[in-house]
């Protein structure tokens, strides 16, 4: 028979846990969250290896798409306040009069290192970009795939005109073997595997000085124009920012994240980080320059209609926050 002293103990202990768990579930529910588009994950990977990805005064809800395009849309469609995207997609976007705009940048600190390069098959008769003329070139519309085609085409004197453009939504080397492409733009882990493999040949890689090798964090102008919501963008962004330097002073311990988010070695992972380290910068006029010279030749191809200002797409009230980060206060 049950002691009635025991059971009455048991009761009282179990009625605070469930007011404990009531008062915690409560306070959680009141808590504010911050709506983060990801892409495969990989943001987020990296902030939970830096111990950054569990804010105390408020929630991130993350979700996943694939390209830059699919993040402005859904920062337009109002599902999500936040995104990270290389520059590209920036370009329509402001063309387009999207309400987005970009809180902080991050670039690569190496000059000529990039995670994108454009590739041919290791056996291909294909040497130089001036070779593609007339030949078939994959890339994704919208993204920095298609930057850097019109970059190395333009450097070669040639245009859009003078190939055939292939839009790839999911690329492999297949598309090499089976005839689809004669070259592609190919980003890691593939771009690292396949030359490893002895599959690829570079023609060019991406970043300084063909693309500007950006990442932008953009967030929707009604995020923005809240307070409450403008300032957890500016603690995301800080987080953001100690993340990417955590990753370059730590690339071991990284490594061992983002293998699992892009399903390689730790070796291999380790290999692309230590390549292409990262790091947050306040934004200045070379990012603005830079973003010009990118949307002045999609004018000039004939991609976006009318010449835009770039400097209008830049919100630099978070730069501050930057700045202090990287200088280690």
């Amino acid at each position: 028979m049950t002691n009635p002293r025991r059971l009455s103990g048991f009761l009282a202990l179990s009625s605070v846990a469930l007011l404990a768990a009531c008062h915690s579930s409560s306070k959680q529910d009141e808590q504010p969250t911050l709506r983060v588009a990801d892409q495969l994950h990989t943001l987020q990977s990296a902030i939970g290896a830096a111990g950054e990805g569990q804010p105390k005064s408020y929630q991130i809800q993350w979700s996943n798409f694939i390209g830059g395009p699919a993040v402005i849309a859904a920062e337009t469609g109002g599902s999500v306040d936040l995104g990270w995207m290389a520059e590209t997609p920036m370009v329509f976007a402001q063309a387009a009069g999207s309400p987005v705009r970009v809180v902080a940048v991050s670039r690569g600190l190496k000059p000529g290192t990039s995670n994108i390069a454009l590739v041919v098959a290791a056996n291909s008769p294909i040497h130089s970009v001036a070779d593609l003329k007339g030949k078939k070139i994959g890339y994704t519309s919208g993204t920095i795939s298609q930057y850097l085609v019109a970059r190395l085409l333009d450097q070669a004197g040639l245009n859009f005109d003078d190939i055939t453009s292939v839009s790839l939504s999911g690329i492999s080397t297949a598309v090499l073997d089976n005839g689809t492409v004669d070259a592609f733009t190919a980003a890691e882990p593939m771009l690292t595997q396949g030359i490893e493999a002895g599959k690829l040949r570079v023609l060019a890689y991406g970043g300084q000085p063909v693309t500007p090798g950006y990442g932008y964090l953009v967030a929707s102008e009604a995020a923005l124009a809240d307070p409450k919501r403008a300032a957890l963008i500016a603690d995301f962004v800080e987080r953001t920012a100690r993340s990417v330097k955590w990753q370059r002073e730590n690339v071991d311990k990284a490594a061992q994240v983002s293998a699992k988010a892009y399903n390689v070695t730790p070796a291999l992972a380790g290999q692309i980080l230590r390549r292409m380290p990262l790091g947050y910068t306040p934004i200045d006029a070379s990012i603005v320059a830079g973003h010009q010279q990118e949307s002045d030749l999609f004018h000039k191809f004939g991609l976006i209609r009318q010449r835009v200002d770039a400097s209008k797409l830049f919100d630099h009230r978070f730069d501050a926050l930057v700045r202090t980060v990287e200088n280690g206060r």
